[in-house]
């Protein structure tokens, strides 16, 4: 039974010490840095949504020549 409350207790510690762990080794990014992330971002919303509308301009003109 011991061995069960232990190991309860270990995991939420394990936890907590991997957390902290990570926090101190994560950095705040350079100006710089953020502005290409932010690029990178647009950039790919901007991809997606370009595929997405080709993708529906496709498929309306089936959907209407299924219907007739």
């Amino acid at each position: 039974m011991s061995d069960k409350i232990r190991e309860f207790i270990e995991v939420p510690q394990q936890f907590i010490r991997d957390g902290n762990q990570f926090l101190t080794r994560c950095t705040k990014p350079s100006e710089k840095e953020f502005i290409q992330i932010c690029r990178a971002v647009g950039v790919g919303f901007a991809v997606m949504g370009f595929i997405g509308y080709f993708v529906k301009l496709i498929h309306i003109p089936m959907q209407v020549s299924v219907a007739s």
